[in-house]
């Protein structure tokens, strides 16, 4: 059987796809992942072979940019950051949609998996009869976004003779049932196996400690849209945490380390880091609540300090706070004095540790993605 992947060209959306298709390839079944160029490296380094379905586009341009050439106001409240969400992945379905089709047209898979926020895959897979499943990448809040994307999207849909976006065939949901959101209550379970992509193992992370360990990240794109200086957020609080007797190792990617300068004593690296090789060794994290940290903080049972910025990243927090597994800092409350008064109480406090360690038992306890194969091969057969 041929099984197409699609994503958007972000890594934390692309990367939860990554095990699932790899047990289809183990099972014996052909596999492509489509994407927008600038992608297609992390698809290829994650060993599995890519297709291209559109050019280079970053989501920190589509942001602030619609389709229509028009430009985006930058979002200031919760409704205005899901709206422009969902714009953006309206902008970013227009930018695949030629080449989706031209792959469909040519490869005919038998069935499509796409991730929450891509959506040219499966409206083409919808006009051509092809079965597809929405693979969710965390929480999502897709009915406050949904009417976004799809005013982005309506010539594409004319185009295709829809009448609007299509419905899945199925959802794969990959939250544990304490944190998975309403509407996929019907969905498949699948157990999050976090890759946060090819990395070594830091020999920080195998060595004896005697302080406490925080890591400290705002992902690949939050750094890049230009909301706030960012950088200096980073150098505050690397250079702060210290001060609590810990700590701090720093994730982010080779740009924004250059420009972080001498941080001082007690920052034990800076650079990119992949989740799954340091949360073993990390006692809490401050992120940004995209989907892959606040799901990999969640798998490891790591306390977490979560300071979202833009579209689902709300959701994310406020799920956090909820089960107890972590603290939450809105965006006008992101200072430098507020994030060690909250990492503070979360080492302090051991019964932060315990909520997210019995998050982490529930997300070991779900089924592993390999045994959903069989299941998908037969909602495509049938």
């Amino acid at each position: 059987m041929k099984v197409l992947f699609s994503a958007v060209p972000m890594h934390g959306h692309l990367f939860p796809l990554v095990t699932l298709a790899h047990a289809f390839r183990a099972a014996g079944h052909e596999v492509l992942v489509g994407v927008p160029e600038n992608l297609v490296d992390a698809v290829t380094g994650a060993g599995l072979p890519a297709a291209v379905t559109g050019p280079p586009m970053e989501l920190k341009d589509v942001i602030i940019s619609r389709s229509s050439g028009e430009a985006a106001v930058v979002p200031t409240t919760l409704e205005e950051r899901l709206a422009a969400a969902g714009r953006a992945w309206g902008t970013l379905a227009g930018n695949s949609f030629a080449g989706t089709k031209a792959l469909l047209d040519a490869w005919r898979p038998d069935l499509v998996i796409s991730e929450p926020s891509e959506f040219s895959a499966p409206m083409h897979a919808a006009a051509l009869g092809i079965p597809w499943v929405r693979h969710n990448y965390g929480i999502t809040w897709l009915p406050q976004t949904l009417p976004f994307t799809a005013e982005e999207v309506a010539g594409e849909l004319a185009q295709l003779g829809l009448d609007g976006l299509p419905e899945p065939d199925a959802v794969i949901n990959v939250c544990p049932p304490s944190v998975a959101a309403a509407e996929d209550a019907d969905a498949l379970p699948s157990r999050y196996v976090p890759y946060n992509g090819p990395g070594v193992l830091p020999a920080w992370a195998l060595a004896p400690r005697t302080k406490p360990r925080v890591l400290l990240t705002f992902g690949s794109l939050v750094p890049h849209i230009g909301f706030r200086d960012f950088v200096g957020v980073l150098r505050d609080i690397a250079t702060g945490v210290p001060k609590l007797g810990a700590e701090v190792v720093i994730g982010c990617d080779p740009e924004i380390a250059t420009k972080l300068g001498d941080l001082g004593d007690g920052v034990l690296s800076v650079g990119w880091q992949p989740l799954n090789l340091s949360l073993a060794a990390t006692d809490v994290i401050i992120h940004h609540g995209g989907a892959g940290c606040t799901l990999t903080s969640l798998a490891f049972g790591t306390p977490q300090l979560v300071c979202p910025q833009i579209g689902d990243q709300f959701p994310n927090a406020f799920t956090v706070m909820g089960v107890g597994a972590g603290k939450l800092l809105m965006p006008e409350q992101l200072d430098v004095d507020a994030v060690l008064k909250e990492v503070g109480e979360l080492l302090a406090s051991p019964g932060y540790g315990e909520k997210a360690r019995a998050v982490a038992a529930e997300v070991a306890a779900m089924p592993a993605p390999a045994q959903l194969v069989t299941t998908l091969v037969e909602l495509a057969a049938g």
